[in-house]
């Protein structure tokens, strides 16, 4: 997690204005960093996934983090299109058309980190009982 998450706090973090040294443009090469970040999360969730079905599926918490996740990496792609695509802008160009976006992006991250941290103390079941 900390490769996507990690990748797309700076982006949105320097969008916001810190670190104004550091210029904008060259962030996006972090997005094949985040895209691998994004596929080991897949791998290892799927994995905790079939350990622990029932764990999951029976918690709100879940379903909380993926939406979360689904919208912070939507709005990475939207950081991408808008502040990245366009060669001529300048820095404060890219801040001004990513702003917003790089708030929203902080929020649902954030979103999905506490959501996550959640779903090891908030389930009803761990497993199913099948006995009759």
């Amino acid at each position: 997690m900390g490769l996507l998450v990690g990748a797309s706090v700076v982006i949105a973090l320097r969008i916001l204005g810190v670190a104004r040294e550091l210029p904008v443009a060259p962030l996006k090469g972090l997005y094949p960093i985040m895209w691998i970040g994004f596929w080991i999360q897949i791998g290892s969730g799927t994995l905790l996934l079939i350990g622990y079905p029932t764990k999951a599926f029976t918690n709100v918490d879940f379903y909380l983090k993926l939406t979360m996740i689904g919208l912070a990496v939507a709005f990475m792609q939207k950081i991408k299109k808008k502040v990245f695509t366009e060669a001529g802008l300048t820095d404060a160009d890219m801040m001004l058309r990513g702003k917003t976006l790089a708030a929203w992006s902080l929020v649902f991250w954030f979103g999905a980190v506490t959501a996550g941290r959640f779903l090891a103390y908030t389930y009803t079941f761990l497993k199913y009982d099948f006995r009759g």
